[in-house]
């Protein structure tokens, strides 16, 4: 009997929770931020993307205020290894983005971090607002990773 009642209460706090989280709004598809992010992982790097909306800007040790979402597709990249030197990968030259039939390198690399083994920052790309599916790709010398969305976040 108390076991029942344990979980009864259990259950209880957690819709009682959910239902306060939550602001009434129903979520869009692609703005949680498991689905803004992607990792892959090629030749001892991990590569960890995050699509940018609005409100993840503010978290950003870089200055994109020239970069408006309007205009412009923004990923927060990270790349993590333990061996070799990821200042050897020019980001800039080295992603492209594609959507639908539309395939697009980079306007800019504004950097967060130049660790040679903990590197960080943000590609910027122009804004193409093309149907379907968004890749992501790195060519990190000897392999290349692939990240892969359902679509564009929606606001």
């Amino acid at each position: 009997m108390l076991r029942w009642l344990a979980l009864v209460l259990m259950l209880g706090l957690a819709l009682i929770t959910l239902a306060c989280s939550s602001d009434g709004e129903p979520r869009a598809v692609g703005t949680s931020s498991q689905e803004l992010t992607q990792t892959a992982e090629a030749g001892g790097i991990t590569v960890e993307a995050r699509w940018l909306t609005e409100g993840e800007l503010t978290e950003l040790d870089a200055d994109v205020s020239r970069y408006p979402l309007d205009v412009f597709v923004l990923f927060e990249l990270a790349l993590d290894t333990h061996s070799g030197d990821l200042n050897d990968i020019d980001l800039q030259d080295a992603a492209m983005l594609t959507q639908g039939p539309a395939v697009s390198p980079p306007e800019a690399w504004v950097s967060e971090s130049d660790d040679s083994h903990h590197r960080s920052g943000v590609l910027v790309f122009p804004l193409d607002q093309q149907e379907g599916e968004v890749g992501l790709t790195v060519d990190l010398g000897d392999e290349e990773v692939a990240l892969l969305w359902e679509g564009p976040p929606t606001k």
